[in-house]
Parts: C-alpha cells; structure tokens; sequence
C-alpha cells in the first residue's frame, strides 16, 4: 500500500539526518571511553575458534541453539575481533554506525510504506533514535544482536510492503537473518499478518514461508525449554508475565508505570498505523514477557521500532509546535537519564579496564601456569568474562579456573601444579597476582591476605574479607608440617558480635584433635596455640570445626573469621 505524500527534497532530508547523527554523536561520545563486559569479551574470545563449516550450519540451517549461538551477531564479534582486537572504540562506532542505519531505515519505512509526512516521520524516527531505555544497546557492544534484529527486522518489514515481484523472497531473507540475530523475531510474522490486514489485501498465503519458519523454531525451543532451568527458561505464568510487564511498562516511557498509558494511543488516534506500530511492539516484545530471569531495558530495541511508528501517528493528530514542545521537554529528560547511566556505566568500565589491563602483565610474567584461581571479580567482568580474557591473551584452550570461594582447591589442584591467584581489591579497583611455581613446595603458614595460597584451602571457604577469610562451620585445608614444628597456631577475629553464646573452635590435623579453644563472641582478635606432639615432617590435612556456628544462616553459615593458621616457628620466606 503506498499514500501519496510527496517526496522529501534528498538535500533536505540528508541534512537532516546528518544534523541527527552528528548530534548523537555528540552526546554519546562518553560510550567510547567504556570498555568490555564479560559477555563482549567471552564472545570476541570462543568465535575466532569457529570454522567455515560451522558458520555456514549457523546461517543455513533452520535451527534453535540452546546455547545462544545466534550467527550474525556472532559473526560480528569474530570479525570486530580479528580487525579491531580490543580497541574498544571500533566496537562502539559499529554499533552507533548500525544505530543510525536503523534510524533511516526507520524514517524510511515511515515515509514510503507508511505515507506519513516528513515532519511526522522525523518525529517518529527521533523517537526512536535518541530514547535512552536504549542506552545499553548503544553502549554496550554485547547488545548488538538487538541492533542487528531491528536492521532485518526493518528491511523485512520494507520489503514484504513494498509488493514488488522480489518482495517476498527478499523480505524473507531478511526474516531468515532476523532470526539468525535474535529470537524474539521469531514473532515477526504476526506483524507481517497485522500489515497485511490493515493495509494489504490479505493475501494470507504470502506468509506461509514466514509462518512455517516461526514455527520450526517456535518448537524446538519449546522442547529445549521443557528441559532446562536457567535464566532463559520460559515462564508462562501470569506472575511472571506480568513481573515482565511492569517491568517494561516503566522504561518504554522512563516513567514508572507510564508505558500502559500507550495501550490507549490507538483508541484516541483512529490511526491505523497507530494500530500496527503498538501491535509491532506487543508482538515482538512477546517472548520477553515470558523471561523474568532477564529483565534488561535494552530488549526494548527491537519493539521500540514500532512506538516510533505510534509516535509519528500521534503528530499527525496535533499541531507542530506541540511536537515541538514536547522533543523540548522529552530530549533534555532522556539526555539527563543518559548522564545518570553514563557516570555507572563508565565507572563499572573503569573497574574492567584496570582489571584487563593489569591480567595482561600477569599473564606474560606466568607463562607456565596451568590453572588461574579468582578471588574477587569486578561486577560487570563476571568470572566468565576473567576466562575469556586469559584464553584470549594466551590463546590456550587448555587452562583450568577456580573461584576462591566455595571451591575445594586442595582437591582440585595437584601439589607443585604451576597456579597463579588473581585478587581483586573492589576498593581500590586494583588486582594483584601471587603465582606457584611448578614444582614449588607448599607453604606450613598461611596469612589471610591476597597474596595467600589459596590453592592449598580446600572446602568450606569464602572470599577474602579485609584481613581475614571466614569459612563455614566446617573447612578443611592443606599444609606442609616443617621439620622442628612444635605448635600449631590459629589466629581469628571475634567481632563485632551477633549476640548468642561462645563458639568452640576444635582444630584437626591428619583426623587427630589437635586442640580446642572457647571463643566469646566480640571480643576481637585472638591467637590460640596448641603445643605438638613429635611427629614427621610432611604433608598434613587440616580440618576446622566450629560448634555451634558464628551466624547459622542455612545459605551462607559462617563459622570462623580466620586471619591465619599454620606451624611454629614459622619459617622464613
């Protein structure tokens, strides 16, 4: 269907987009001083492993990957990777690239699909473009399947309209590379089905290739998500779809609650082409509403494509200084959100960018290291983000990892096995290392600090706190006992306390009692030693058992305080 709106003078029309672009530019320059999130790293790390032959089954085959593998976001990570490394700028003005070529194709289809005048699709493009519940996605590279979805997702929509003898099979195409990009545009041909009731001539065969892929899809993933429990599990509850819901219905307007106000657009417009930007959105932001473990305001990319379509009906309906009026009130409070993002966003890369930067150097200095224990992770590194950095800059797919906490390090690595501990201060938002030579001893005293062996504390651990490490009523650890050892000393820390009576410490070495001590509670620092009986030097296992426990919270039992622990006369480093 075509309306007879006359054409926009290309000299006008391309000033204007570039005076866009050159403003959004211009506000988002802060993005390029971000950096990489666990996700952006973990995928520019495993895709430069993939082979032609895997690429071509990801793109050719109708299939659901459980694992997320979508191709053409992927296959950007592979290729930002292999030309552009870590230079996080690149990754950043190829997404802001490919934003702008939405935000045309966006005022394109609102021009020639949708006949509606140059100034009512310029406010529906603006809309579109400089709304900040997208500012991930603008942001963060690890969004670019969204933005990828919409670019096919708007050349579908472009084409399938247009009605030309390609039509269909470009439009499908297009469907194809959809999907290929980002799931939730497995629902795009229900709004094909909306366009061609309201402003095709329901020629309901057209989209049986569309539907037929929907499907196929459609089912595997239900099948995948009768068999999983994760974060992308579907929920299909009314609880959770409306837990989405809101959730969504407060960022699509940056005001709490404010999104439902949109349903009623359409009844007070009379527009259908209000009818089909909401029915754009609801549809494709569908699969969403079923994800409660996933809750992420930049999913809104994709279905913000069609509020920009409602946008652009709503100012056909009143006079231009009202539109006006309203960009003067809405762009300064979404630049003001922008801001408060930004300050987060770039402290949370700051925090990443120490943290990758200081590996690096740690990697090179331990070339013969075999496994790598994290203590402490940056909140927007995530420990996957920690394995891909080291894969990346040692290219070794043969590496093993630990956390600190809740791991059995003494099982887990063999003594005299070549280990490196990475301790990150959320402080000082500094990392250090202390690395184990292959073949070095173990140590007979452990000091909670970060540069401790880690590697020989086996189960019931948490991470390090200041200057002590609590661990759970019951832990266990390895120790070598030096020759001339006569006692055994435990130093803890008391306080503050919860109230509730004086805990036992018991100590055992190899299964024998090695001695116990009544602690009060709050009564700060203590060192307890224990005289030895004469025994062989040698390796020894060292088990801690507290009766009853410092805080008995049945998640997180915590049982000592454990500034350090080991054999006397403590040998020298």
């Amino acid at each position: 269907m075509r309306f007879g709106i006359p054409a926009t003078p290309r000299g006008v029309a391309a000033a204007t987009f570039l005076a866009f672009a050159l403003l959004f530019l211009i506000v988002n320059r802060g993005a390029y001083e971000g950096f990489f999130h666990g996700d952006e790293l973990d995928n520019i790390q495993w895709t430069r492993y993939l082979n032609l032959a895997d690429w071509a089954r990801g793109f050719l085959l109708p299939k659901y990957y459980p694992q997320n593998f979508r191709p053409a976001g992927h296959l950007y990570f592979n290729l930002m990777g292999r030309t552009a490394g870590l230079d996080y700028r690149w990754y950043v003005l190829s997404v802001h690239v490919l934003h702008l070529l939405n935000v045309w194709l966006s005022w394109r289809l609102l021009r020639r699909r949708f006949g509606f005048s140059p100034w009512a699709a310029g406010a529906g493009a603006l809309f579109f473009g400089f709304h900040m519940a997208l500012f991930d996605t603008l942001w963060k590279p690890m969004y670019v399947f969204d933005v990828l979805a919409a670019t096919f997702s708007l050349l579908c929509l472009s084409a399938y309209s247009s009605g030309g003898p390609a039509a269909l099979p470009l439009a499908f195409l297009c469907f194809w590379l959809a999907t290929k990009s980002k799931e939730m545009t497995v629902m795009l041909p229900a709004a094909l089905a909306a366009w061609e009731y309201w402003f095709g001539k329901r020629r309901w065969l057209r989209l049986a290739p569309f539907v037929a892929l929907s499907l196929v899809l459609g089912v595997q993933a239900l099948v995948v998500n009768a068999t999983r429990e994760s974060e992308y599990t579907l929920r299909f509850g009314p609880a959770a779809v409306l837990q989405c819901a809101a959730f969504y219905a407060s960022r699509v307007l940056l005001i709490p609650h404010a999104g439902w106000l949109l349903l009623a657009l359409p009844v007070l417009l009379r527009d259908r082409r209000s009818y089909f930007g909401l029915a754009f959105c609801l549809v494709l932001l569908f699969p969403m509403l079923l994800l409660p473990g996933r809750l992420f305001s930049a999913y809104l990319y994709v279905p913000m494509v069609g509020l920009g379509m409602v946008a652009a009906a709503a100012a056909t309906r009143v006079k231009p200084t009202w539109v006006v009026a309203f960009f003067l009130v809405w762009l300064p409070y979404n630049h003001g959100v922008l801001r408060a993002e930004r300050r987060e966003t770039l402290s949370l890369a700051d925090e990443n960018r120490r943290y990758v930067s200081k590996l690096e150097q740690i990697l090179a200095s331990n070339p013969l290291a075999q496994a790598y224990i994290y203590d402490g992770v940056p909140a927007a590194l995530h420990p996957w983000g920690i394995e891909a950095a080291v894969k990346y800059f040692t290219r070794r797919g043969d590496l093993a990892f630990y956390p600190a906490e809740s791991s059995d390090l003494e099982k887990s690595l063999r003594e005299g096995e070549g280990a490196v501990l990475l301790s990150w201060d959320p402080v000082l938002r500094e990392l250090s290392a202390f690395a184990r030579a292959p073949g070095e001893p173990d140590a007979s005293y452990i000091v909670m600090s970060r540069r401790a062996p880690v590697w020989q504390l086996g189960e019931g651990w948490y991470s390090l706190t200041g200057h002590f490490r609590w661990c759970r009523p019951r832990a266990t650890a390895r120790l070598r006992r030096p020759a001339g050892a006569t006692e055994f000393e435990l130093v803890v820390n008391m306080g503050p306390p919860p109230a509730g009576e004086p805990i036992r410490a018991i100590v055992y070495l190899n299964g024998r009692v090695a001695g116990s001590s009544e602690l009060r509670r709050g009564s700060g620092w203590h060192t307890v030693r224990w005289p030895l009986p004469t025994d062989a030097p040698g390796r020894v296992r060292v088990e801690f058992h507290v009766e009853p426990p410092f805080v008995a919270d049945p998640e997180r039992p915590l049982g000592l305080a454990v500034g350090a622990f080991g054999f006397l006369p403590r040998e020298q480093p």
